[in-house]
């Protein structure tokens, strides 16, 4: 279907587009990419779909974007894009000639383009999201824990910003400076990922975009933690936390297509090879760069980063054989050190959640409620089950069915819906 062809190939067409003019014409890019799908919607169910289908969608996007800069420059002179890259186009880079230059890979070149120093951290997360995921302005402000209307202001500054600025791939020492907004980018793209699993309307497609914004987030990740410019424990922490959640892929739908919950997953439908791969960048994260190979011997200890924290955290998760005998207070110490890193609300609504699963639903309660007023909308409805999850441990199912009813009712994805619906049905039978 072109719908997972484009999932799938997407950032690599806007990676090259972006190469080829520069991230100042981002928007053009995007524009391109847009009209090359619209073109194989009209054509290829009339003529058939191309062996060579991403090369394809290449060609047409190349030729749009150099329409209308030769409209707009008309003495400029833009070459065509040789046939032999087109020919090469769908092939994936090999592993061993990824990184063989400063960063030879084309959608780990355009995120640390748009990483670009001259906007604010949260706008380079911003514009990198949304130019290697073209994810909707909604559903990206959902990620990013902001309005719609802030988020397109966001980006429009950003642009903006970026306007009067020559813009080239980072190479050498430029490289480290952007990092940590790479990381955060790749961190909120996994989460949307994971998120939209399960939610699309069309199961097939929904879970193949889903699927690769969490395969490509983890490709990314560990691609940044193996090169020499880049690697850092920081990043290792990183792919390790990505590996452990993606791991879990497998078991999260049914076979209906319904999101499991954690607690109801089958442990033995995880991958066990990612959860070891996850690991092993774990241990990495917490040596020295010398014991990494990335840098001079030090004596001092590596630097403890939020990811590390979480990694340790779904580490617990991913070695618990089963739910009951996962180690909550550990995963209540890894929260509150979080908190001392990070004490924005996702770390805060966590702490309360595994705070009641730890056998202190009262202290979660209270959390949870001082939380609510002020925690963003887009987390609302986890911190209403979160509640209901404490009033259960308490034995008050009266309070825990109202706040499932709050969370269903302000939930915005009917496959989130039906999870707390099944919840709440199981909840109510207990208590008859």
């Amino acid at each position: 279907m072109l719908a997972e062809l484009i999932a799938g190939q997407r950032p690599r067409l806007l990676a090259h587009l972006v190469r080829r003019f520069g991230l100042a014409h981002l928007a053009l890019a995007e524009d391109a990419v847009q009209q090359a799908c619209l073109r194989a919607l009209d054509h290829w169910p009339r003529e058939g779909q191309p062996t060579n289908a991403a090369g394809w969608l290449l060609r047409v996007a190349e030729h749009w974007a150099i329409d209308q800069l030769r409209a707009a420059r008309p003495l400029q002179a833009w070459d065509d894009l040789p046939a032999e890259q087109t020919e090469a186009f769908a092939a994936a880079p090999t592993a061993s000639a990824r990184f063989a230059g400063e960063l030879d890979d084309d959608e780990l070149a355009l995120l640390f383009a748009a990483c670009h120093p001259a906007v604010p951290p949260a706008s380079q997360v911003a514009l990198a999201l949304r130019s290697l995921t073209a994810l909707p302005l909604d559903t990206l402000a959902d990620a990013l824990l902001t309005t719609e209307a802030g988020l397109a202001q966001r980006l429009a500054r950003a642009r903006q910003a970026l306007a009067g600025v020559s813009l080239t791939v980072p190479t050498g020492p430029e490289l480290p400076a952007r990092c940590e907004a790479v990381l955060a980018t790749l961190l909120v793209m996994f989460g949307e990922g994971m998120k939209t699993s399960g939610r699309q309307g069309d199961r097939q497609a929904g879970e193949a975009h889903a699927q690769a914004l969490c395969w490509e987030a983890i490709r990314l990740a560990r691609a940044v933690a193996a090169h020499p410019r880049t690697a850092s424990g920081e990043a290792d922490a990183l792919a390790a936390l990505l590996l452990l959640h993606g791991a879990r892929l497998s078991g999260r739908l049914d076979e209906a297509g319904d999101i499991v919950p954690l607690p109801g997953q089958a442990r033995d439908r995880w991958d066990a090879g990612m959860i070891r791969m996850g690991l092993a960048h774990l241990q990495a994260s917490q040596g020295t760069p010398a014991e990494r190979g990335s840098g001079p011997a030090t004596s001092h200890a590596p630097l403890l980063t939020r990811y590390h924290v979480l990694a340790g955290i779904a580490a617990e998760h991913a070695l618990a054989p089963t739910p009951a005998r996962t180690h909550w207070p550990r995963i209540v110490a890894g929260y509150v050190l979080l908190l001392r890193l990070d004490p924005s609300p996702a770390p805060r609504l966590g702490h309360a959640i595994a705070l009641a699963e730890a056998g202190e639903p009262a202290q979660a309660l209270a959390l949870l409620q001082a939380w609510l007023p002020q925690g963003p909308a887009a987390l609302r409805p986890h911190a209403l089950a979160a509640m209901a999850r404490a009033h259960e441990r308490l034995g008050d199912t009266a309070q825990a069915l109202a706040r499932l009813s709050e969370a269903i009712a302000c939930v915005r994805h009917p496959a989130d819906a039906r999870m707390l619906q099944a919840r709440a049905r199981t909840l109510a039978a207990s208590a008859e």
